[in-house]
């Protein structure tokens, strides 16, 4: 009997052998990491079950009988993971968590068991024939971990004998079987040894025979059944009949499964024992995969997938896809090929929409800037002290007055190009937002203003209704919140021949506005013009629409500000509504989300000054620097004229230069304390001019702030030539309050004195 026991070790430690190289040659899943474990714990104990049965005292015994343990605490616990992976079941994480942490903490007692006395009360080691035994009493732990096991056992079997039940093919059917045998067997030789239910079992472990037999019948599950092949897997995905080609491969790009029409495509894979030419085909579809490329075949296109196929996050194997598209690729092709003439169409248009901004702008900021000179000559003449004629003083009037059309028409033409460069930018997707802090009474205050103004020009009456409790610091786009009100504010009074322009500024309801929170800042601008034709209302956002021509012939603009207006709302994800009556008048809603910074209330926005109450102002220069020297760059005559007329009541010393290398001339010799520099140049532009001013190490300039001021106004311009190593950036016709907020940031700090403007400010 004893060498037989012995036999039978050595033959489950050479089963146990094969099913852990079978489990690491197909491994894929965690089907197969519970089973390799479950042989690996078996392994340990069976090993560790020789070493005992060789025992000739307690110590030799007691220490292998601890190695065994090692083993033999999981193999229960690996056992049944892998009859519930194998049965579709599954446990918990934290369920698996706690039985692996209970194992280790019995474990630990076992290791401890002649001091503890928790697992075996008492043992003592007696030779029984030729059988080396250990009688003992069990202690609460050794009970504890029995009962357990029993459980694992009555799991395994309620799971395999409820999955043969439901199971439909016949394989998996058989499968389930042979492990219900060997569960059988296991379960078996477990109760005969923990029960002593004979004679053997009280000098000798019977569960290792149940071992043996459970390791025979697993063994001809995997062989016979294929229990652990990958192909099991990917007929889970695919049938055998798609459209589209399958291919499935194991971990190790063996192949495991080629449906119908895989197979046409590749014929060279019907012998699925020739690995090189499954290779070959992987190769080429990874690489057109990894190209983003179709793969032709026989004269058609297939784009080819790939997809892994796993358990509990655990890749089992990959399953590649070929579907035909052959038509779609043809269709593409023509797509793409009409869209590069499209997209070199826009490029061309973006380019003269660039081009023509710059030109015209460059004129523009002239006209605008000596028309700046001829109001302030004006003004002062009615302000200066000296007598002059009534006829005389009417003259200077009426030229002030044509002074300001002059300004207003300067004013539109430059709003018309902004226009157009916005709806290009925004067909082209380069239209960006920038969101910021601001204050929503000032933004508020500001345009009501504006548009307070331009409606008393036409006698139209303009109410403004701000909901008095609105939070005042909101974060946001606020040159964009305001180009959109101005904009439809704008339409409101151009079509409006007689009566009232509303604008109504609320929270749309929403009550519990709180630091943090999102407000619907909801603006409606109601008028009583000319309305719009129910026909007209689908075309109303379009671009360069406009409606009855004939009727709206001496309105001025391009059609553009409500589709950008639209584009604009969308882009802050807020929405724009419209309701009209025509000949009645139109409301405009406009729905925009704001972030909410502060709650403080934006109160009371103030009077407004009505247009003609007071006249215009004569500019008066916020600052005075007469030991400042700047230089003004630019390849325009008029525009460096405009420059020095602009900055004459600051006093500066202006140097000027037509050209960028008049410029390095002057900066060679002169120590300049800014210099403002244009872009568009012939011969050297204003970045080369600037790069070679910095280029000279002690140079006089080589840390002169320097100021790109260019009709370059495109979105992105400002960061661009600051990238480019300018200080700052002015766009184009030139403001004159900018330019000089600007100067002051720049001049040295004791060369500049603030002087106190007309207001006290």
């Amino acid at each position: 009997m004893y060498q037989f026991v012995i036999a039978l070790l050595y033959l489950t430690i050479v089963g146990l052998f094969v099913v852990c190289a079978i489990s690491l040659s197909k491994w894929g899943g965690m089907h197969h990491t519970y089973l390799f474990f479950y042989c690996v714990s078996n392994l340990i104990y069976n090993c560790a079950y020789i070493l005992m049965m060789h025992a000739d005292n307690q110590e030799t015994y007691v220490t292998a009988l601890k190695i065994g343990y090692l083993g033999r605490a999981w193999v229960a616990l690996s056992m049944t993971m892998f009859i519930a992976k194998i049965s579709g079941r599954h446990f918990p994480t934290l369920v698996k968590a706690a039985a692996g942490i209970l194992n280790v903490v019995v474990y630990f007692f076992i290791l401890n068991l002649e001091r503890t006395h928790l697992y075996y009360k008492t043992m003592k080691f007696v030779m029984d024939g030729d059988f080396p035994t250990l009688p003992h009493s069990g202690g609460p732990l050794y009970y504890f971990y029995t009962l357990t096991n029993l459980f694992y056992s009555y799991a395994c079997v309620y799971m395999i004998v409820k999955a043969f039940i439901h199971e439909k093919n016949k394989t998996a059917k058989k499968r389930d079987l042979m492990i219900m045998f060997s569960l059988a067997a296991l379960v078996t030789s477990y109760l005969i040894y923990y029960f002593k239910l004979i004679p053997l079992a009280r000098k000798f472990d019977t569960m290792i025979i149940g071992y043996a037999i459970c390791t025979a019948f697993m063994l001809i599950a995997i062989i016979k059944y294929k229990m652990l092949d990958t192909a099991a897997a990917a007929k889970n995905y695919v049938v055998d009949e798609l459209s589209e080609g399958i291919i499935a491969v194991d971990v190790e790009d063996r192949l495991n499964y080629i449906n119908k029409p895989a197979l046409k495509l590749f014929p060279e894979l019907a012998d699925q024992e020739k690995e090189p030419d499954t290779q070959r085909v992987l190769a080429t579809l990874n690489e057109a995969i990894n190209r983003g490329e179709p793969v032709r075949l026989d004269g058609r296109i297939y784009t080819p997938r790939v997809n892994p196929l796993t358990e509990e996050g655990l890749r089992i194997g990959t399953l590649y896809s070929l579907s035909d598209d052959s038509d779609h690729y043809r269709y593409m092709d023509e797509l793409r090929e009409q869209k590069k003439i499209a997209d070199e169409a826009n490029r061309s248009k973006s380019q003269f929409l660039a081009n023509m901004s710059h030109e015209i702008r460059t004129p523009i900021n002239a006209v605008l800037g000596f028309n700046e000179m001829i109001t302030r000559e004006c003004a002062k003449m009615e302000e200066g002290g000296e007598a002059i004629s009534p006829a005389v003083k009417d003259a200077f009037g009426n030229i002030g007055t044509y002074s300001g059309n002059i300004e207003g028409a300067g004013n539109n033409l430059l709003s018309i190009i902004n226009d157009i460069l916005d709806i290009s930018k925004i067909e082209a997707g380069k239209m960006e937002l920038t969101d910021g802090r601001y204050s929503l009474g000032s933004l508020l205050k500001d345009i009501t203003g504006m548009i307070s103004f331009r409606a008393s020009e036409k006698n139209l009456a303009f109410v403004a209704d701000v909901d008095e409790k609105l939070p005042d610091e909101l974060f946001g786009d606020m040159v964009r919140i305001r180009q959109v009100i101005i904009n439809i504010l704008t339409n409101a009074v151009k079509y409006t021949e007689k009566g009232t322009v509303w604008l109504t500024v609320n929270a749309g309801g929403k009550k519990d506005l709180t630091e943090g929170g999102t407000l619907p800042l909801t603006i409606v601008v109601k008028d009583t013009g000319i309305g719009i034709r129910p026909e007209d209302m689908d075309k109303l956002f379009g671009s360069f629409e406009r409606f009855e021509l004939k009727r709206n012939s001496t309105i001025e603009g391009t059609g553009l500000g409500l589709a950008i207006s639209h584009q604009l709302v969308s882009m802050m994800d807020g929405k724009i509504e419209v309701e009209s009556e025509y000949g009645e008048g139109s409301t405009f809603t406009i729905v925009i989300p704001q972030k909410i910074i502060s709650c403080e209330p934006v109160g009371k926005l103030g009077e407004h000054e009505k247009a003609g109450n007071a006249g215009k102002k004569r500019h008066k220069a916020s600052f005075a620097a007469p030991d400042a020297v700047i230089l003004v760059v630019d390849d325009t005559h008029l525009n460096l004229k405009v420059a020095t007329a602009l900055l004459k009541d600051t006093g500066l010393k202006i140097d000027t230069a037509e050209s960028g290398k008049r410029a390095l001339e002057l900066a060679d010799t002169n120590k300049y304390d800014v210099i403002l520099m244009d872009q568009r140049m012939p011969n050297m532009d204003g970045t080369e001019t600037l790069r070679h001013i910095r280029a000279t190490e002690n140079a006089l300039n080589v840390k002169t702030p320097v100021i790109c001021m260019t009709a370059d106004a495109i979105i992105g311009s400002r960061e661009r030539y600051i990238a480019e190593g300018f200080d700052d950036y002015l766009s184009k016709p030139i403001k004159v309050a900018e330019l000089e907020e600007t100067l002051i940031k720049y001049l040295p700090a004791d060369k500049v004195t603030m002087v106190e403007s007309a207001d006290g400010t």
